[in-house]
């Protein structure tokens, strides 16, 4: 259960999305990207890996277009699944000129229990919700979301578009963000800027945030999400750390694959 809590975990904190960042036309990413995290529960006070999760972008034909394709998939070890099996698997296809998504799905696979999240974005600002849980009846809507509102995994790539430079210490920034049966208004908290290691022995100078998030089945209400990303041109997050219901988790940077810009904010 808990790597089902880091994988949404990890993709929501990534996709927490601003306003403005759809007036800038450059992407900070490239066709064919790719980053792994290991995935991290605290038990009394020891980090124990329990599982990954990868994120991956690419181009493609959807719909008679030229698309963005992402996609992120979260899994634990083998080793952990008797005790708990997760297989989470997220996939947006966006306009590949203006970023908007198109349609957005999140299949999760949680031992026994399964449920399936769809969304059809349309022009004009309405998206169609299509959820299916198990012992649960369908969840059927037309949800009215407005401009520059994005699914979870669009918006992780679309945060990556923003100038931390620009922001102040303690500063709010507000986002809004469709997930589940809602569009939230909610905002983060730049922080600074910190020196991260990861377990692979590797430091990077980053900037970080804190997220104001709802409460909800994986997280207390509050700012108790904590990102950092790297401090060059690519934005790539490299941890993630969130307090749960129970316990924390936590997401390391592993092994990132054909980045646009060099990672100038590795330090060793």
């Amino acid at each position: 259960m808990q790597i089902t809590r880091l994988s949404v975990s990890l993709i929501f904190v990534l996709a927490n999305s601003f306003q403005v960042l759809s007036q800038t036309p450059a992407y900070p990413f490239r066709n064919g990207e790719s980053a792994r995290y290991g995935a991290y529960y605290n038990l009394n006070f020891i980090w124990i890996q329990s599982g990954d999760v990868e994120f991956n972008a690419d181009t493609m034909v959807y719909k008679n277009q030229t698309a963005w394709h992402l996609n992120a998939v979260g899994k634990t070890y083998k080793a952990y699944d008797w005790f708990y099996s997760v297989r989470d698997t997220f996939e947006t296809f966006c306009n590949y000129q203006t970023f908007i998504p198109i349609y957005s799905s999140r299949v999760m696979n949680h031992a026994r229990q399964n449920s399936v999240h769809r969304y059809w974005f349309e022009p004009s600002g309405k998206v169609e919700t299509l959820i299916k849980q198990e012992k649960k009846p369908d969840f059927k809507a037309t949800l009215t979301a407005g401009e520059n509102t994005y699914d979870l995994l669009a918006t992780a790539y679309n945060f990556r578009k923003f100038d931390f430079n620009k922001l102040f210490v303690g500063q709010k920034v507000p986002y809004r963000m469709i997930i589940d049966r809602q569009v939230s208004d909610l905002f983060f908290r730049y922080l600074g800027k910190e020196n991260v290691k990861t377990r692979n022995g590797k430091e990077f100078r980053c900037h970080k945030v804190s997220v104001y998030l709802l409460q909800g089945d994986f997280f207390p209400e509050g700012e108790y999400m904590k990102v950092w990303f790297t401090d060059d041109k690519n934005h790539l997050p490299v941890q993630v750390e969130t307090q749960i219901v129970v316990g924390s988790v936590k997401a390391l940077l592993l092994e990132p694959k054909n980045m646009k810009y060099p990672l100038t904010s590795q330090i060793k």
